[in-house]
């Protein structure tokens, strides 16, 4: 299986300056230094989003939620109706956080408008040979904001406080609207679209960052989408929900966690009143040494994020 962070290399973000964005930048050094600015960042972005585990808030009748049995027949001939089992914790709050993501108020952005996203990182980095990261350990803070236009052609960023726009380089999962509208809107096909598309690995860890991942780098993911992303996530086998979890603010949160690799407790963190996303965590579960000798120890915080803004705007350098 592939480590860890190799994984999270493949699915990235889209590059925010792919060769050539910058017309002229190889023939002039402050434009090809910057290309390399930006591009370093985004190579350093982890680009599946971190999952907390649930917090279940009842909300009417839907955090009872069952799942219907089939129709058998019995002896006599007779339709009979089994008793419907339960529904996992897992699936009575993602079922929740998706009926909550239908209700919101939504609207597309128009062509030519531009999707808005700040997030707040924290990140221990990768340890070298003779290192570790440890419970403790200092995190470097980072806040990216990012523009996408609504048709995924142009993005913009801050370098060194000056603003500047480029062509996107692609990526996976998608980042703007034009292509994530075009999404399966069911969770069947939301998870299929996961497992095929997601990282090397396991196809269940491959498909719950992928998701987490979709969550994460779309500040204006439509709410059928958002639906069958947390649909799709109840359907995955070893996610799991955590009712008194904190996000990276320290404000109570909603958590649904995946464990990758056997080492690595990923999650997404969901505001508990509206399961809007909040950001990400991924902590240490087990010691695990990397390729190159360096440690994470157990209890170790690898990374987190806050979403602190997101909106559609007119143009970039604009703000919600």
């Amino acid at each position: 299986m592939k480590d860890l962070h190799e994984v999270r290399r493949v699915m990235a973000p889209a590059d925010p300056c792919p060769p050539g964005a910058f017309d002229g930048a190889a023939h002039d050094p402050a434009g090809r230094a910057a290309y390399e600015r930006i591009t370093a960042s985004a190579a350093r972005r982890t680009g599946p989003s971190r999952r907390t585990t649930f917090r279940l808030v009842a909300a009417g009748g839907v955090a009872g939620a069952l799942i219907a049995g089939a129709v058998v027949a019995t002896s006599d001939g007779r339709p009979h109706h089994p008793a419907p089992a339960a529904a996992t914790e897992t699936q009575q709050v993602l079922n929740v956080a998706a009926t909550f993501a239908l209700k919101q108020p939504y609207t597309a952005p128009r062509p030519g408008q531009w999707v808005y996203t700040e997030t707040r990182y924290r990140r221990s980095g990768v340890p070298g040979r003779g290192q570790a990261i440890a419970p403790g350990s200092p995190l470097r803070t980072q806040v990216d904001r990012t523009w996408i236009r609504a048709d995924g052609k142009r993005m913009a960023t801050y370098d060194n406080g000056r603003l500047v726009t480029s062509a996107t380089g692609g990526g996976m999962p998608p980042i703007d609207h034009a292509t994530v509208a075009k999404l399966p809107a069911d969770p069947d096909g939301m998870l299929a679209w996961a497992r095929r598309s997601g990282a090397p690995g396991g196809r269940n860890e491959g498909a719950f960052q992928l998701l987490g991942s979709l969550l994460l780098n779309n500040g204006a993911l439509p709410p059928a989408q958002t639906a069958a992303a947390y649909r799709a996530m109840a359907k995955v086998p070893g996610v799991t929900v955590d009712r008194t979890a904190e996000d990276g603010a320290g404000h109570k949160a909603v958590s649904v966690s995946f464990v990758i690799e056997g080492w690595a407790k990923d999650e997404i963190l969901l505001d508990p009143s509206t399961y809007a996303y909040r950001g990400h965590r991924t902590t240490v579960v087990k010691d695990h040494t990397m390729p190159d000798g360096g440690r994470f120890l157990k209890g170790a915080v690898e990374s987190y994020s806050v979403r602190l803004a997101a909106g559609v705007v007119d143009r970039p350098g604009q703000r919600p």
